[in-house]
């Protein structure tokens, strides 16, 4: 609604005729007819009169637009007549009606999302090292999947290249991890003394142990003293259909 039409609204709960009004302001008719059919705008000075004359402030007249700029500024933009109708029709529901329509909001929302495409940094083992040590490849590989299929709190991926993870982890599984140290009998992947390991950690009273996931090799003793850093947690296997663009700008992962 706009500013003609608060002024009609206005003037007519007040049971004031355009005379009446055109008489308190010192115009004609005819010029409170233009205003309310927006054909024409008041002047400043008669604008400050409508204040008074329909005992009222700006805040009510200019109500709309005041809106619709905070609209934009919450939004980025204005709501469309589609968005005004449904909104104007909501209003008028009754609350189990309301209810429903927020249902249905819900899981067409839910069902959206999950379409959602994610962006994350996948990274490959470089230079194989002994055993199953690795070097870290510097520049990753983006991966793209949908945002059901990814745990929300992963930060990176990494795809396995050897088969000497199995029975956890198959060959070229994505795994996905969060940048956090692992817990105790967590997986990540632990870099010592510049090798990269993806092992279980086991924090025992006396000493701090990776623990190999398969029976074909050791595992690590870390001794007082040796650098270990933890570069992330496992938190799953990626599910689902994945796409792998080209490597992009270095993402660090300290």
């Amino acid at each position: 609604m706009g500013l003609g039409k608060r002024l009609q609204q206005r003037r007519i709960e007040l049971n004031m005729t355009r005379s009446q009004l055109a008489h308190k302001l010192h115009v004609t008719p005819s010029a409170i007819a233009n205003y309310e059919n927006g054909i024409s705008s008041p002047k400043p000075d008669i604008l400050i009169s409508l204040f008074g004359a329909l005992e009222v402030d700006a805040n009510y007249l200019f109500q709309d637009y005041i809106s619709a700029n905070r609209v934009v500024q919450i939004y980025g933009s204005v709501l469309s007549q589609d968005e005004r109708v449904a909104i104007r029709q909501y209003r008028d529901l009754s609350e189990s009606g309301k209810r429903l329509v927020r249902i249905v909001i819900a899981e067409e929302y839910a069902r959206a999302m999950s379409q959602t495409l994610i962006s994350l940094p996948c990274y490959l083992p470089r230079t194989r090292q002994l055993h199953s040590g690795f070097l870290l490849q510097e520049r990753p590989r983006t991966i793209r999947v949908k945002q059901k299929d990814l745990p929300k709190e992963a930060d990176f991926c990494f795809q396995i290249q050897t088969d000497r993870y199995e029975p956890i982890f198959k060959k070229y599984d994505v795994l996905a991890l969060q940048k956090k140290e692992a817990g105790h009998n967590q997986i990540g992947i632990f870099r010592v003394n510049d090798i990269c390991y993806i092992r279980a950690l086991y924090r025992g009273a006396e000493r701090c142990r990776l623990r190999s996931l398969n029976v074909i090799e050791s595992d690590i003793i870390v001794p007082d003293g040796m650098a270990l850093e933890c570069l992330g947690t496992v938190l799953d296997r990626v599910t689902g259909t994945l796409e792998f663009n080209l490597p992009g700008v270095p993402t660090e992962l300290d």
